[in-house]
Formats: structure tokens, sequence, C-alpha cells
């Protein structure tokens, strides 16, 4: 299966720590998960809100990957995110919300599709894992 015949897929995912207690200060993981190929990729990002979260997740990912694929299916399990940025208009979009329609807009190649089951899910959840193990190795907690 080859890029050419059939867009790759890619899984996005988003976590937010500390969401319901912000008085530890809250910290925002996004990534993205390539079902034909495995390639992987993670970050951390400035974000308080789910919604904000997963579109910074898609963002994340066309930003990363549309030289590589110009092609691709963004799949995302937040169906708020999806129905939103295919939406035609959407009355004062935030600015990430704007963002993501610039960016689908301007790559007609990059469908977005939603999904309720999420094989990024675990990149983000490994990557989060590693950012807590190396501060704790550092005294950092």
């Amino acid at each position: 299966m080859t890029e050419e015949t059939h867009p790759p897929n890619v899984f996005v995912d988003a976590k937010i720590l500390n969401m319901h207690d912000k008085s530890l200060g809250t910290e925002a993981y996004v990534g993205y998960l390539v079902k034909e190929t495995g390639a992987r990729k993670a970050k951390e990002v400035d974000a308080g809100e789910s919604d904000d979260a997963e579109i910074l997740a898609v963002i994340f990912a066309i930003e990363d990957l549309k030289s590589t694929f110009p092609r691709m299916t963004i799949v995302c399990d937040h169906q708020s995110v999806v129905s939103e940025a295919k939406k035609g208009s959407v009355r004062k979009p935030s600015p990430h919300l704007a963002r993501l329609r610039e960016l689908l807009s301007d790559n007609p190649g990059v469908a977005l599709e939603a999904l309720q089951s999420n094989l990024a899910h675990g990149v983000v959840t490994d990557y989060v894992n590693r950012v807590k193990e190396a501060r704790e190795s550092h005294g950092d907690t």
C-alpha cells in the first residue's frame, strides 16, 4: 500500500495533566502515530483545555508531516474538534481553531476524520511517562 494509492492514516491525541487541580500547574502533551509506517512523535504544548490540546495535536501532525505526506488522513477521537474544524463557518473561532481551519484549507490533500478508538493515545502516554521519569530522576518533582 503506497501513499499514492492510499494516503496514510495519522492518529493524533492529547493529554492534559492536572487539569482538575490547577494548583498543581497543568501540562499538556500532543502526539501522533502514522499507522502505515509506525512513525510517531510527541511534544509538550501550551493548552489548558482539552479542545485546544486536541486541535494542537492535529496542527502538530499536519505541520510536521505535510512535506512527507502531502496526502494523509488525520484521525482524531475528539468529535467536537473534527466537526468544528469541518464547519463552513464558525462564529468567532479560537485562534487554534482558526489556524487549524487555515491549515486544512491550505493543504487540500489532508482529510480530518473522527474515530472513537485512538492508536496515538499510547504515544502521548508513553511520552508523558518518560517526562515524569526524567523529572523524578533529576529531583524535579
